[in-house]
């Protein structure tokens, strides 16, 4: 005989009849509402924007907790909320219609976190869902207020160019908080929300171990956004971020090495951001400048960086070492910004010294750039300090693309200024430079001051204006390197020019120069002593 299969009705408990008198109006009442034991509205929230949901969400988490963990649910609805502390063993999770709205009430807030989402010496926590997180940033636009000793010179160019002096601000009168603020946690997972208009960082970690990041989206205003970074990783390690969409204004993608309370900072160390799309009206992927502390093994690969200030930068200045860093396989289109923003349309941007005369002065080394394509409208620069060089710095596959600055306060002079490292190579490194639309200042492909033991390889390009006398490569106060198999584009005037008193021990050699009016000029003969006599 045929089994009879179970019907809703059986399952549910209830025959028509019963429906008839009304007698399953308590079953109807909960049936829209979630099984989960900690959905929020099961604690008072109401999904009412004009609603406060900041007590309801605390206490589904401390049920949660209580219980031993789990997951609280938000379900589709507007939540106006202050903090929202997580706790040991608790995944947040926003299901996709759900947004929460930052609470201008500053009593909604614990004090001294200035977050959003916060959680401190917790375990096992995380949020994820479709849904969304909204600061409600807002800004002001005003006269500047003092200056940035990092811009300016951009900012003096900018004045003279005839730019207003004025930029956006945070507004003073809106709640200024980060929309996430983790101390000392581990084993951190977030996972496919949209985090939008912060007023401070988006995503802060500080001090935590094992912090997966993926498929979340950020967003914030790329004119108005001032201090609005995505994800700030600060004295934390074993970071994995990847598949994320992320556009802002301030650094998209950034480490940090930061002392808090009182203690010292601790080593960001074995991170990895991968498969992202990043905009920024900074820098998409940033080490520093905050480094009180060492800075090492970190890979930054397989992304696409679109309508940026900058490609990538290592800013160093508060005595620390960062080294072991790998930036590979990245596809980068750059666009100039507002004067107040730092980066000047360029690939990569490295640069060593001390905050103020009282700083220790750190290193930068052993760092990788591999296999890159970028449209650039400003010059590249990795710069050490004179009392510390910057060591080991190989670039390999690398083709710029110069063009014109969408900007008024034009800044761009050559495509590649490397000075003070020791340990370069270059290997299969080309500039090429927009025909078409050019820039009365462009100078030289690749400009090397100060660099001892290098190897440029593959190297090829020329000048940025075919009807300029300016060498497609400057060699300035460099030694022990060489120069060869290196190929000089249609149009290059002088293919090598070698200038500097401390120039001493180079070598040029099997470079194709045909295509050039001079191959190789020197200041003096003097120089010209230092370099050996085979110039085939």
């Amino acid at each position: 005989m045929k089994q009879q299969l179970p019907t809703r009705r059986t399952i549910l408990g209830y025959t028509p009849a019963l429906l008839g008198l009304g007698l399953l109006s308590s079953t109807a009442k909960t049936s829209d509402a979630s099984t989960s034991p900690f959905d929020v509205r099961n604690y008072g929230a109401t999904g009412v924007r004009t609603d406060n949901g900041t007590k309801a969400f605390c206490d589904a988490i401390e049920a949660c907790t209580k219980a031993g963990g789990g997951t609280v649910q938000v379900p589709a609805g507007e939540y106006t909320v202050g903090t929202v502390q997580l706790r040991d063993n608790v995944t947040l999770h926003l299901e996709a219609g759900a947004t929460l709205f930052a609470s201008q009430q500053r009593g909604d807030y614990v004090k001294d976190s200035r977050a959003l989402i916060f959680a401190e010496n917790a375990q096992n926590i995380g949020v994820t869902g479709k849904g969304t997180i909204d600061g409600l940033a807002r800004y002001d636009y005003d006269d500047v207020r003092g200056a940035d000793p990092e811009i300016a010179k951009e900012q003096e160019i900018a004045r003279q160019a005839g730019i207003e002096m004025k930029r956006f601000y945070r507004s003073r009168e809106a709640m200024n908080i980060f929309l996430f603020v983790l101390n000392d946690c581990t084993n951190v997972r977030l996972r496919d929300i949209s985090v939008i208009n912060a007023p401070l960082w988006t995503v802060r970690l500080n001090d935590c171990d094992r912090v997966t990041i993926r498929g979340v989206y950020i967003y914030s205003d790329l004119e108005k956004g001032v201090n609005a970074d995505g994800i700030d990783i600060c004295s934390s390690k074993n970071v994995v971020i990847s598949d994320c969409i992320i556009t802002t204004a301030d650094d998209a993608i950034v480490l940090k090495a930061i002392a808090r309370n009182g203690r010292k900072a601790n080593v960001v160390e074995n991170v990895t951001v991968t498969n992202c799309v990043l905009t920024s009206s900074s820098t998409p992927l940033m080490i520093g400048t905050e480094t009180e502390a060492d800075i090492r093994h970190v890979i930054f690969s397989n992304c696409v960086i679109r309508n940026s200030n900058k490609g990538f930068g290592i800013n160093v200045q508060d005595g620390a070492v960062v080294s072991d860093v790998i930036f590979s396989n990245l596809t980068i289109d750059t666009s100039r910004r507002h004067w107040n923003w730092w980066g000047d349309s360029e690939m990569c941007k490295f640069v060593l010294k001390k905050r103020t005369d009282a700083s220790a002065l750190g290193q930068i080394r052993d760092i990788f750039i591999d296999n890159i394509t970028v449209r650039a409208r400003g010059t590249s620069t990795i710069t050490g300090h004179a009392g510390q060089l910057l060591e080991n710095i190989r670039m390999s596959n690398v083709r710029i693309f110069m063009d014109v600055e969408n900007a008024e306060d034009k800044r761009a002079t050559d495509a590649m200024l490397i000075e003070n490292v020791k340990g370069l190579q270059l290997r299969d490194v080309s500039v090429e430079w927009n025909e078409k639309d050019t820039e009365p200042a462009w100078q030289s492909a690749l400009v090397l001051k100060n660099v001892q033991d290098f190897t440029v390889d593959m190297f090829s390009g020329r000048q940025g204006l075919r009807d300029k006398d300016v060498p497609g490569i400057v060699l300035d106060n460099s030694t022990d390197g060489v120069v060869r198999n290196s190929y000089a584009t249609d149009g290059t005037a002088t293919f090598i020019h070698v200038q500097g008193t401390a120039t001493k021990d180079l070598t040029l050699r099997y470079n194709r120069t045909g295509k050039a009016k001079k191959s190789v000029t020197f200041e003096n003969d003097g120089v010209k002593k230092a370099v050996a006599a085979d110039q085939s």
